[in-house]
């Protein structure tokens, strides 16, 4: 009685394996299957080129996503830099206007009552500080009654009006920054969207690539096998040469 190989009988046992699992949790992943590979429904008559088909179309559907969500982030960022701009516009603004209120309160009243009214400060850099200064600078404007005379009569000021170009100026900055800030916030999602996408690759290629290769082995396809079988380059998100290429025809099994 001829005996079965170690070898022949290590190699059914996997064959074994990879059967059982087929038939057991084949019904358990059909339904997740046949929602990526036919989101239009399955066909009813299905053939096995359908199959193959929306493998790879499921690949291109991904890579759509992922276009579109670059795109998006693209476009989001574009849409900043005006809101931006407009931010620069106001904090010049704001400081220009309080500028020109030390200017005055200075040259006509004297250190002393700038100081009093909260005029006396530098300039800072970072408009929530800009918008405390101001802000400020208001509140003593509106509070504080102006006792003092001008020393230049052409030079004087109205506290109430001050306050109110203050608050229209510190309106207009507080707008544009809440503008910034949404947009920043929208970009972050796009960002989000594209990211989730990007890191998804490393799944959904390969489990495609390996499973279009396995298909095309198993149909004594090796050529085909091999262009679309995943490489280290391919796996990182890089080209190869031939990937530009056009597939390449069938070839009858034996004549490879």
């Amino acid at each position: 009685m001829s005996k079965v190989s170690k070898m022949v009988a290590d190699r059914v046992v996997i064959a074994r394996y990879v059967q059982t699992a087929a038939t057991v949790h084949g019904p358990q992943v059909a339904p997740a299957l046949e929602k990526l590979l036919f989101p239009d429904g399955v066909p009813e008559t299905l053939t096995v080129a359908d199959v193959i088909t929306a493998v790879g179309n499921s690949m291109g559907r991904y890579a759509t996503a992922l276009e579109d969500a670059d795109r998006d982030h693209a476009t989001e960022l574009a849409d900043d830099d005006g809101f931006r701009a407009e931010r620069e516009e106001h904090i010049a603004e704001l400081k220009n206007v309080y500028a020109s209120l030390r200017e005055l309160v200075v040259r006509s009243y004297g250190p002393a009552v700038a100081e009093a009214y909260g005029l006396d400060s530098a300039l800072p850099e970072d408009p929530q500080l800009l918008l405390a200064l101001a802000g400020n600078a208001e509140t003593l404007l509106r509070k504080r009654p102006l006792t003092e005379q001008p020393k230049i009569k052409s030079l004087t000021l109205a506290p109430i009006a001050a306050a109110d170009d203050l608050s229209l100026a510190m309106t207009a900055l507080r707008t544009s920054l809440d503008h910034v800030e949404r947009e920043k916030r929208e970009a972050q999602l796009t960002q989000t969207a594209k990211d989730e996408l990007m890191s998804r690759w490393g799944k959904v290629y390969p489990g495609v690539a390996d499973t279009l290769a396995g298909l095309f082995t198993m149909a004594a396809q090796s050529t085909l096998a091999d262009r679309v079988r995943p490489t280290a380059r391919r796996r990182a998100g890089l080209p190869e040469a031939e990937d530009s290429e056009p597939t390449p025809p069938i070839v009858e099994p034996g004549k490879e």
